[in-house]
């Protein structure tokens, strides 16, 4: 079979022919349908200071292939695999989980004291067929779309992150990026009661998306990004919640001025290295509730993310700019910067 190879910790990947997989006692053989370039895998792909930082932090083995935003089909069962059959369609939960430690023990599976990562620790999927640990398989509705399988890890970020700001209606949002996790994040915030969401992007591309799935939308590029807000939330003072996409820590200088007193703020992106903030101004004076986002709940947010892909409330297909072949990697990477939204691969 081929796949993408990440060989050695140097810039780019290789698409590679390799043996088809055997599965373990406890895993599954997936023939992939669809899948999806994340973040983290452009990260890898030109290996930069966080690709450094990650792979030394989770003690990465090469050769490597790369990709964990997928979907398929069950074609082979390890011996001890008892929950699944063959046929069965799947996407796959990312972050692998001990499930001795006392976070798993508590119900926080999805941030193990000892966890593994797809695609990261454990060969990802960017390949005609790929293993996964049976536990991490999550068997898509039939209404579920392979392409839309594919995007449940990253719209499950973005749900988890709606979840845990505890939206109620008439709420005012603010998703600062607009990138595919924003975007889907903007939508479901609207699905679950927000009255007014305003997205703010430095890409007009982007924004025309977030604009006509409904978003209020403000270009950084042009300043006055703490303005714009306040004139648009004047009667409460600020935004109810802020969702934090970017991972930019310049937003950070400016990030608290979008609340109103008593707000929310959610961070999902991940900065680069530290982030200075006022305690007293910014928290304290402020009485702002602040909550960081690592995955998805195993597995509360998919059967919410589910629910709302089959009734017709998040349209994940909407983010997708681009399509490629896994063969054609070196073009899908490449058009992940600039003017896009979610990239797509698909084996040959």
């Amino acid at each position: 079979m081929n796949a993408i190879l990440k060989r050695e910790p140097m810039p780019g990947a290789s698409y590679a022919q390799v043996d088809v997989p055997v599965p373990g006692s406890d895993e599954v053989l997936i023939e992939i349908k669809a899948a999806a370039i994340c973040g983290t895998d452009i990260h890898l792909y030109n290996w930069d200071s966080s690709a450094a930082s990650f792979t030394e932090k989770f003690n990465v083995d090469f050769p490597l292939t790369l990709g964990h935003e997928v979907s398929g089909v069950i074609v082979r069962l390890g011996s001890g695999v008892k929950d699944r059959k063959v046929g069965d369609r799947v996407s796959i939960e990312t972050h692998i989980p001990c499930w001795k430690c006392y976070q798993c023990s508590i119900g926080n599976s999805y941030n193990c004291m000892d966890m593994g990562l797809y695609g990261i620790t454990y060969n990802g999927a960017f390949a005609d067929y790929a293993l996964s640990p049976s536990a991490l398989t999550y068997v898509l509705p039939d209404e579920v779309s392979f392409k839309e399988g594919a995007l449940f890890e990253p719209a499950g970020v973005a749900l988890r992150a709606i979840g845990e700001a505890n939206i109620t209606p008439g709420d005012t949002v603010v998703v600062y990026g607009c990138g595919p996790i924003g975007l889907i994040s903007a939508e479901a915030a609207r699905a679950c009661g927000a009255c007014r969401v305003i997205s703010i992007d430095i890409n007009p591309f982007r924004l025309k998306l977030a604009e006509k799935a409904g978003s209020t939308v403000i270009d950084a590029r042009e300043g006055k990004v703490v303005e714009r807000v306040l004139e648009l939330t004047k009667a409460r003072g600020g935004a109810d919640i802020v969702l934090e996409m970017t991972g930019a820590g310049e937003v950070y200088k400016t990030v608290f001025d979008l609340l109103r007193l008593e707000g929310k703020l959610v961070t999902v992106g991940h900065p680069a290295g530290e982030v200075s903030v006022n305690i007293t101004r910014d928290f304290n004076q402020k009485g702002v509730a602040i909550k960081g986002i690592f995955g998805r709940k195993i597995w509360s947010t998919w059967q919410e993310l589910s629910s709302l892909v089959v009734g017709g409330k998040l349209n994940l297909s909407s983010v997708i700019s681009h399509e490629f072949k896994f063969s054609e990697y070196e073009k899908a990477f490449e058009a992940t910067v600039g003017d896009s939204g979610k990239v797509m691969l698909f084996p040959d």
